[in-house]
């Protein structure tokens, strides 16, 4: 077990150099780059989507994406869902080796820092001029893969990026159509900010209860649920930062509640109980839950509350 754990430690830092540049002969599935490349700055007109044209010259500007002159740039590609990632290629200016040098690569779901603060899979080092390096991460799951290099007053340069992986299977779920809207109960266990930002990454928002009905609609939902869950569920409640007034993150007005007013600690974040139906509770945001979503606008306001989390602070999976 020992030995195991040893070689685990360094597989993530596996890297092979190809002898010649050119776009990648990966035997894993090509991930789709549908969504949006962005970087920390733009030099001269060489845009983050450049690095995912499909041009593999390293000769060529107008086929490099680079950042300014600035400490610890960084460079983000945005993947059409969350994928186990097998094998990124990156290939390499011709006279730019110092570019990528250090240069780390992070891969995951959260966007503090600007996903710069995602698990890393490898840090690049001595890439010769022109060539593509294959870097493996056997398998490690994410929609965002950074490029990130934690230095004072430098830059970063990526002629093409290509990333290779498989789907991720989603996590258990099971959903029931709702009051104007579908209810989907997640076996995955988040913390409550994070599990906001699941909700909005794939459905609409985590729940908001505006009635009986749909309080009732959710204890149903809770006991046929097929896994096990956490004793309590978030929902899309939140307390005011500056006052004991609750709110939800949809925006729809609080006209109905079920708190339980025993035993109560203030907490910033509100759960609804698996274990007692049609029961609120006031929770640390911190706790790792089941939780919630809901799909389709709801009948209140069409503006939601947003938090500021992704870029502050996180909480760990």
């Amino acid at each position: 077990m020992g030995s195991s754990r040893l070689i685990c430690s360094f597989i993530g830092v596996l890297i092979h150099l190809r002898e010649s540049p050119g776009c990648s002969a990966a035997s894993s599935i090509d991930v789709p780059l549908r969504g949006a490349a962005v970087q920390s700055s733009t030099y001269a007109g060489w845009s983050a989507g450049q690095a995912i044209d499909g041009s593999c010259s390293p000769d060529g500007n107008d086929s490099c994406s680079h950042t300014g002159e600035m400490d610890n740039p960084w460079w983000r590609l945005q993947l059409d869902g969350v994928y186990r990632v097998s094998v990124i290629e990156i290939t390499n200016r011709n006279i730019a080796r110092d570019r990528l040098d250090g240069v780390e690569i992070h891969i995951g779901n959260s966007l503090v820092n600007n996903g710069n603060d995602n698990p890393r899979c490898a840090i690049i080092h001595d890439v010769p001029d022109g060539l593509t390096q294959t870097v493996h991460c056997w398998g490690m799951e994410g929609m965002y893969v950074n490029f990130y290099k934690p230095f004072n007053t430098t830059y970063l340069m990526l002629c093409e990026v290509k990333v290779y992986g498989e789907l991720a299977p989603p996590p258990p779920s099971i959903s029931t159509p709702g009051v104007g809207m579908n209810v989907t109960l997640v076996g995955k266990r988040l913390c409550w900010s994070d599990a906001l930002f699941y909700c909005r990454d794939y459905h609409w928002d985590l729940l908001t209860l505006r009635g009986p009905a749909e309080q009732e609609i959710v204890d149903h939902l809770v006991a046929r649920a097929p896994f096990p869950l956490t004793s309590h569920l978030w929902v899309g409640l939140r307390r005011s930062i500056l006052g004991s007034s609750w709110f939800w993150m949809s925006g729809d007005p609080m006209d109905f509640t079920q708190w339980d007013e025993a035993s109560q600690e203030p907490s910033p974040c509100g759960d609804v109980s698996s274990t007692e139906r049609s029961t609120w509770r006031q929770r640390f945001c911190g706790e790792h839950l089941n939780f919630i979503c809901f799909t389709g606008p709801t009948g209140g306001k069409k503006e939601r509350f947003f938090s500021t989390t992704r870029v502050k602070a996180t909480c760990k999976n």
